[in-house]
């Protein structure tokens, strides 16, 4: 049988995948969250590259997979858990305690090539580098990857048994029919729950599908020469723009994921052109051949650098030092990496492939990912029993800890003889289900705290992230009282007639959606008995003609309230808690090391003048436009007549500087609680 001819090397890809790649990780260092679309163009060059060589090989019987699968995973995996054991060492050394539980679960995810999938078990959403990001979010891709080089191989095996002389056709046909259906999945659940979409293996298929249906007929496809090159240039313009056009967050895999994919097949197409005039001289210069010799080790490091950085400054953005560091730093290791990892592991002899190679890889992983899994119990069982110990000490003291100390009546309370970290206590099975945050499309959540029936008063609780941090104070007012509270929050969005300003488009919109919902839920919904209202005192909203931003915030909030359903239900409105640090780079660096080393005298120490923080939030100018509109006022609870203190009452006040933490939370509860009751008597 004779031998089928090695296909051509494409040039244009290595450049290609360099570009991809310096898209990705400038958009990671400045695009706060935005998408570049160059892993997209990864996946359908994946698909591309994977499909040609596998099926050369098959119709050549040159496939042998134990020593296929064996090469290939080698290759991923090496330099993987290189990064990996970065990784662990970054997170011991600069990021915050609290990650280190999550990290080792993502590790050991990562070293299964299953990342994407505990993203989605986590709820994870895709986003902005921050200090509290997951340094291993980018895996996800590796992951989806590793999955498809896994069962692609048999998939192609299959097909040619089967088909033999017509192996082509026939997977043409069944990748066609994978990739469509794909596409389909991807369209429809990205409708339905687009933070899921993003990391589905399945909604991903279509792109790595397109490539493999690009390898199977670009004989067929290839255009003539002159009109190569505008093909090339088209498809090139398009994976360059794809960030700057496209909120890939929102939109990707979905049908505007081809605009990336469809460039870089494109280019693909328009490659092999003998006109001077094409992109292959662009895609050939010196910069880009080394950024995609060193893609795949580059790929791997800069995100875990940028969010180690991150950590260790208490940033939440990167300035263009910061980014020249983190990217200096990832090409230095991406080279060493790909000098001392991924080139000698390909000069491997016959003393180790086949099944030896094989089977100690699938060992090694498994060992990586046993352990971090067993780190990770530990760790998660460490920071339970902290709990535990944190809330046993609040029960201990209750009535004297926290806002209780500032009640007069309390004068004389035994307290405990440490500060407690207040950040310990709440962890409620059903916050989540009061939380709307970064999912996609939005999702009005509501949560109900204490009796479902037989409860003797109905209130919703409404509002921003300051709303969500009172759930622990409302669950107990719940259930000492027998009322049921309803609790809806959205992430950085609040009941207000008026679009917040200072915050990107996407996210004004994704307000709007959740407010409609909010009037929908609002319209269908009997029985409520009062609307319990707050929102964080440093938003702004839009401003009409002369009006302050005071004003502004004032009318917006009297314009939403106005628009409930039935005006008799009062809306209870609850002041702001002080801000003690805007911050929270801030809070971490100043005024925590403050509390650490001053302990029980933090109270005074760290105190600041009470007009600093205490701020206004717009809501008794809104009291005063609303008739049946009444003001909770708990800054005594906080503050001193003259000053504001980060702990009060042995209990530390904040969790970074603008929300309070849920044991201080829980202890306003009493205080709260009476002050509804009054109003609703």
């Amino acid at each position: 049988m004779p031998q089928p001819p090695r296909p051509p090397r494409i040039a244009e890809i290595h450049g290609l995948r360099g570009l991809a790649l310096a898209l990705v990780v400038v958009f990671h260092l400045f695009g706060n969250g935005r998408v570049s679309g160059g892993v997209d163009v990864f996946l359908a060059l994946t698909g591309f590259l994977v499909t040609r060589s596998l099926v050369r090989r098959v119709a050549s019987s040159e496939l042998r997979l134990a020593d296929h699968y064996g090469r290939t995973f080698l290759r991923l995996s090496a330099p993987t858990l290189v990064v990996l054991a970065g990784t662990a060492v970054l997170m011991v050394t600069v990021m915050s305690r609290s990650m280190w539980s999550s990290t080792l679960r993502e590790i050991a995810a990562s070293a299964a090539y299953v990342l994407n999938w505990e993203m989605i078990r986590s709820q994870l959403a895709y986003g902005a580098a921050g200090p509290s990001a997951s340094p291993l979010q980018h895996f996800w891709s590796l992951a989806v990857q590793g999955q498809f080089l896994l069962v692609w191989p048999v998939v192609v095996l299959v097909v040619w048994r089967v088909a033999r002389a017509r192996l082509r056709l026939m997977l043409a046909l069944v990748v066609a029919v994978a990739t469509v259906a794909s596409f389909v999945f991807a369209w429809r659940l990205g409708i339905a729950d687009q933070q899921v979409a993003y990391f589905h293996t399945g909604a991903r298929f279509w792109e790595l599908g397109a490539g493999s249906l690009l390898a199977l007929g670009l004989d067929r496809l290839r255009p003539p020469g002159a009109v190569r090159p505008v093909l090339a240039w088209a498809g090139l313009l398009l994976v360059a723009s794809s960030g700057f056009v496209l909120d890939g967050a929102a939109l990707f895999p979905g049908p505007w994921a081809l605009w990336p994919v469809g460039g870089a097949l494109l280019v693909v197409i328009g490659s092999g052109s003998a006109a001077r005039w094409g992109p292959q001289r662009l895609l050939s210069v010196r910069p880009l051949r080394f950024v995609a010799d060193i893609s795949f080790p580059l790929y791997l490091w800069h995100w875990p650098l940028l969010v180690a950085w991150l950590s260790w400054t208490y940033a939440t953005r990167t300035t263009l030092l910061a980014a020249v560091l983190v990217l200096s730093a990832s090409v230095v290791l991406a080279w060493l990496t790909h000098r001392f990892v991924e080139v000698p592991i390909t000069r491997f002899g016959p003393s180790f492939a086949g099944m030896g190679r094989l089977v100690t890889i699938p060992i090694v992983l498994a060992l990586v990912a046993g352990t971090t899994m067993a780190g990770a119990t530990a760790v998660a069982r460490q920071d339970a029993a902290a709990r535990a110990a944190a809330v046993a000490a609040a029960e201990k003291y209750a009535g004297c800890i926290g806002a209780a100390a500032m009640d007069p009546a309390t004068d004389g309370c035994e307290g405990p003889d440490r500060l407690l970290d207040g950040s310990l206590g709440y962890q409620a099975p059903d916050g989540s289900g009061c939380w709307s945050n970064k999912e996609r499309p939005v999702r009005f959540e509501v949560c109900t705290l204490g009796p479902a029936r037989g409860y003797t008063r109905r209130l919703l609780a409404i509002g921003d992230s300051h709303n969500h941090q009172l759930v622990p104070a409302y669950r107990e007012i719940a259930e000492r009282r027998g009322w049921r509270i309803d609790v809806a929050s959205r992430a950085g969005c609040h009941w207000n007639a008026r679009d917040r300003v200072g915050t990107p488009r996407a996210t004004v919109e994704l307000c709007r959606q959740w407010k409609s919902r909010l009037a929908t839920y609002l319209a269908e919904e009997r029985g409520i008995d009062a609307y319990v209202v707050i929102h964080s005192s440093q938003v702004s909203v839009e401003a009409v003609g002369e009006e302050t931003p005071g004003e502004a915030l004032s009318r917006g909030l009297a314009e939403a309230w106005a628009s409930r359903p039935d005006p008799s239900v009062p809306v209870i409105a609850i002041r702001d808690s002080p801000i003690f640090e805007g911050s929270t780079t801030r809070f971490a660096r100043v005024v925590q090391p403050c509390i650490d080393d001053a302990g029980l005298a933090a109270g005074s120490t760290c105190e600041r003048d009470r007009d600093r923080v205490v701020r206004d939030d717009g809501s008794a100018g809104a009291v005063r436009l609303t008739p049946n509109a009444h003001r909770v006022d708990l800054t005594d609870y906080f503050c001193e007549a003259d000053t504001c203190s980060p702990v009060v009452g042995n209990l530390q006040v904040y969790q970074d500087g603008f929300h309070i933490s849920p044991l201080y939370a829980a202890t306003l509860a009493p205080y709260l609680g009476d002050r509804i009751a009054t109003i609703l008597r």
